[in-house]
Parts: structure tokens; sequence; C-alpha cells
């Protein structure tokens, strides 16, 4: 027997609850599990969209006031808010944003007060989109579809976003079929997708998911932005991500861990960020890739990668410009 338990939100005079927060796949464990035990708390925001369901969907309900978990902010760092800054130079008035959560995305979100007629379009969001909405620069009144709403799959943040949420028609909580479907997702102009990496290898292989063979992380839905971005007219794919490791280690390497997992093919790569720089891959040769991620490479590490890529490709290698 299948059995989903959920949480949700206090029905309404209509006989619906909220799925809140997290809509992603617990809807579709909702429509497919053969019993639905739903804890009712008070704390869930009232969201809606697809987050809406009947009570007739649910066979149990048991009482529950635990508080949501709350995810506060770090403090940026200066290699966040420069590559936030290289990152919003990118952002194009009326784009529609897809990010997560951390400092990079919140370094981004910081730099755009000064431009117009933003649009989300994401699989998940969190605080640090709040004072954009609050002044009117997230408004998405560009937006081809969903127009006017923040549409999202999951949210993760303080009681702060949960509040904002709460009974609010602007935010559209939606299945993570519609929010992460890259024929949804092409609809939209501008679809500016900003996803992160653990490693980039010369010809702009991005690996997202391990540290070799060492598995570190779901791939999330990277794969269906960075293409979906790319196919939206004026699309543009990003993966933004400090030039180091903690430990000095360069994230962009000659090659990949052994065992490494490729979560997005250098077929489907475009601009590649970090705090030293930004540069397009998309229709370069394999040597231009190398020199222009090179470019943006952290300086201790330019010489061990120029020569890495000089014995891959040969002696023409050092005729490539950077451009």
């Amino acid at each position: 027997m299948n059995v989903a338990m959920v949480l949700v939100s206090p029905p309404d005079k209509h006989g619906f609850v909220s799925l809140g927060t997290s809509v992603d796949a617990t809807l579709a464990a909702v429509e497919c599990a053969d019993v639905v035990i739903a804890a009712v708390n008070p704390n869930v925001p009232r969201a809606w969209g697809d987050a809406m369901i009947s009570i007739n969907e649910i066979d149990y309900f048991v009482e529950d006031d635990s508080p949501l978990y709350a995810h506060d902010c770090a403090p940026l760092t200066e290699t966040d808010i420069q590559i936030g800054k290289n990152v919003a130079a990118l952002v194009e008035d009326g784009a529609c944003l897809q990010m997560g959560i951390g400092g990079i995305p919140n370094a981004v979100l910081a730099q755009l007060e000064n431009h117009k007629d933003l649009g989300v379009h994401t699989e998940m969001f969190a605080d640090g989109i709040l004072p954009l909405v609050e002044k009117g620069v997230v408004n998405g009144k560009r937006k081809k579809i969903d127009r006017g709403k923040m549409v999202a799959s999951f949210l993760m943040g303080s009681k702060k976003l949960y509040d904002f949420v709460d009974d609010n028609p602007m935010v559209a909580m939606m299945d993570v079929a519609h929010t992460n479907s890259v024929h949804v997702i092409r609809k939209l102009d501008k679809v500016t997708a900003i996803n992160s990496a653990l490693a980039i290898d010369l010809t702009g292989q991005v690996c997202a998911d391990s540290i070799g063979i060492k598995h570190y992380s779901g791939v999330g839905g990277q794969i269906d932005f960075i293409r979906g971005a790319g196919y939206s007219l004026g699309g543009k794919p990003i993966i933004a991500m400090p030039s180091v490791t903690a430990k000095g280690m360069s994230k962009i390497s000659p090659t990949l861990l052994t065992g490494s997992g490729v979560v997005s093919t250098r077929a489907n790569m475009h601009w590649v960020v970090t705090e030293f720089g930004a540069v397009n891959l998309y229709g370069k040769t394999l040597q231009e890739r190398a020199r222009l991620l090179i470019s943006v490479a952290h300086p201790n590490h330019q010489e061990a990668l120029d020569k890495a890529a000089f014995e891959r490709f040969g002696p023409h290698y050092k005729f490539i410009s950077a451009k």
C-alpha cells in the first residue's frame, strides 16, 4: 500500500487545504497514494495555485502546531558580492528569473534594485526576492504566461517569506511538472536561469551532483532550466560559482574527477560567471572555451590550466584568443 503523509494548512470554508511551501512532488504523491494522511498545521501558509487540494483527497487528519523550518540567510562574502555584480550585469529589464537559495542568488538579487519589470518562474525562491517585490522591481508584467505571478514549486526561507506567501494571489505554487517543463519555460522571454556547479572542465562540462564518485546532491532543476533558458527568446543560461573551493582548489579544472556526473553537458552551456568575470561559451570551439574559462579562473591557477590546455589541444591552442 502506498501512503502519502503531507503537511497542510487548516481547511478553508470551501473545504480546501493548501500544501503551502511544498508542492513539487508532494502533489503527485497525494494523487498517486492509496492512503493520504495530512498533518494540519496553522503555521503552513495558504498558498495558491496547485497547492490547493480538496479535503476529499485526504483520508486521515492529525493536528500539528510545530513551527516550519526557517532558513535564515548567511552574510554575503566579498566573493558572493562580486559574482552577484557580474551576474546582475547580464540581467536585462523584463527578464524572467530562475534562481535558488544561498549567497550567490541573494548577492545577484541585491544588485537588481534598479531593474524594471522582472518576472519569476523558478523551482524555488527565498527571502532575497522580497525587497525587489516591495520596490516593484519584480512584478511579472512582461511574462507571456502566468502574467503577474511569481511561479515556484517549493520555498525555503524565513517566517517573513512564509508570511508573504500566505493567501497571496501574486504567488502561484505549482506542480514541478509545470515549473520545470522545458516546454513551459521556453514560452517565457528572457529567461535568465542562474545555477551553480561543483566543477567545470575546460570544455564546459558541468558537474553539480558529485565530487568524483562521492555523491553530493541531486541534480535538481538545473538541467531543465539551462535547456529551457537556452530555448527562451533572449534567454540566458548561467552557471555562477566561486573560482575556487573553500580549500583553494580551482573549480575550473582540466578534466572532471573520475566518476563525476555531468549534470549539464557542454552542448547546453552558455554563460559561466565567477568573481573574475563572465564568459559565453555557446558556439565556441573547445580551444576557445578553454581560453575563455581560464580567463575567469583564479589567477593562482591560470598558468597550470593553460599548460593543461596546451597539452590537450596541441600547439595550435596558442593561437586561440579569449574573446
